[in-house]
């Protein structure tokens, strides 16, 4: 099937080089055209007989490079390399940067794009090599743009270090409108380095990754969750209560992450009636589902599983959700001596649901897992992934 929008560009780089062709400065329209004409010829053949792939290698060897040809040869790059086809919008690159007369900036943002199809191509040392050659002799907007592209890079590399140096570099991070967004990847990147040394148990350098994460973002959740995670792992239970106290005045979203771990530490400090409170206050605040079911679980020992789960039917009513059904059920077979086979069999198709559906979902583009990702793995957005209620 033929790409309409290919052929239309094809088409107006015949038309260009047509014009070039014929153009002179005091010749008539009826003098003999130049060379490059029958190169044009064949590539309006090969148009017509719907052969475009063809036309497109005609029209890369045979277009003029100059000033009013440069964006056509770059805007045929990117249609190529959108659509897949990035080895021939290399070879469109390269041979741009093959021809003499391209001025010095011209010659930056042709070695732009093709750092563009390095990375499409995964070739990402080459896309890096590049970019940093550019970086040292270009100005706004390339050099900008070289910085975005490397942070891209080291973020997919997860040389974190590297992307932090990077915003740091980028004029956008103070002066613009895009600050907020920069700031936001760089808290990333250094809670990415703090989980690093969690798992490597360097508590300090944990410690002060999170620190210089949340001078990135003071909002940051995810700063909250781990500084909770090191506090706790280093017996210091009421830091890890007060961090996590913080989620929820951060990211209500992201609540149902810091309650195991609250009720954990409550454990551990004897003090499951000042979280009950707690969970308390939170639901006048506005706190919904989740924060039901870990007090239906706390007054489960107290009142009896009946009890909790009246509690829990009663609160999620007007906000019904598989995981509150499943537990209301689990609930109900637990305080039942002989519960109806029924039950039993709804509980075990709810818990195979459970299994199946999506416990995690991405608010920008709908991506859907059984597992917390910081950052998107489909539309690569850092934050937007929030627990399913």
């Amino acid at each position: 099937m033929i790409d309409w929008a290919l052929l239309v560009l094809v088409l107006v780089a015949i038309a260009i080089g047509f014009a070039l062709g014929r153009r002179s400065k005091h010749l008539p329209a009826d003098t003999d055209a130049p060379a490059l004409e029958p190169h044009y010829i064949q590539g309006l053949n090969y148009l017509l007989n719907e052969q475009p792939d063809e036309a497109i290698d005609t029209f890369i060897d045979a277009l003029e490079v100059n000033k009013e040809t440069l964006e056509t040869h770059l805007a045929l790059g990117n249609l190529l390399r959108k659509r897949g086809e990035v080895g021939r919008a290399i070879k469109i690159h390269q041979n741009l940067l093959a021809r003499p007369g391209l001025g010095s900036e011209q010659s930056r943002q042709v070695q732009l794009e093709l750092a563009r199809d390095f990375i499409k191509s995964g070739l990402l040392d080459r896309a890096e090599m590049l970019l940093k050659e550019l970086i040292e002799t270009s100005v706004h907007p390339i050099r900008t743009q070289c910085l975005e592209y490397l942070v891209e890079i080291y973020r997919d590399e997860k040389e974190w270090q590297n992307g932090i140096e990077m915003i740091n570099q980028l004029p956008s991070r103070r002066f613009s409108r895009l600050s907020d967004e920069w700031r936001l990847i760089q808290s990333h990147f250094y809670c990415e380095l703090a989980e690093e040394a969690l798992r490597r148990s360097d508590y300090l350098n944990a410690r002060r990754q999170l620190r210089s994460a949340s001078l990135a973002d003071k909002q940051s959740a995810r700063v909250s969750l781990l500084l909770a995670e090191l506090e706790y792992r280093l017996g210091q239970y009421k830091g890890a209560i007060r961090a996590l106290k913080q989620v929820f005045h951060q990211d209500p979203a992201l609540l149902p992450e810091a309650l195991p771990l609250l009720m954990t530490c409550h454990r551990a400090t004897g003090k499951l009636p000042e979280l009950r409170a707690y969970l308390n206050e939170l639901l006048e605040q506005g706190a919904s589902t989740p924060v039901v079911m870990v007090l239906a679980d706390l007054m489960v020992k107290e009142e009896g599983p009946s009890e909790a789960a009246q509690f829990l039917g009663q609160r999620v009513s007007g906000s019904p959700s598989l995981k509150a059904a499943g537990q209301i059920l689990s609930l109900e077979l637990a305080g039942s001596s002989s519960p109806p086979e029924g039950m039993v069999m709804a509980n075990s198709v709810i818990r195979r649901l459970q299994k199946t559906a999506p416990q995690y979902r991405c608010h920008s583009c709908g991506f859907g897992g059984q597992q917390m990702h910081w950052l998107c793995p489909s539309c690569k957005t850092w934050g937007s992934i929030k627990p399913v209620e």
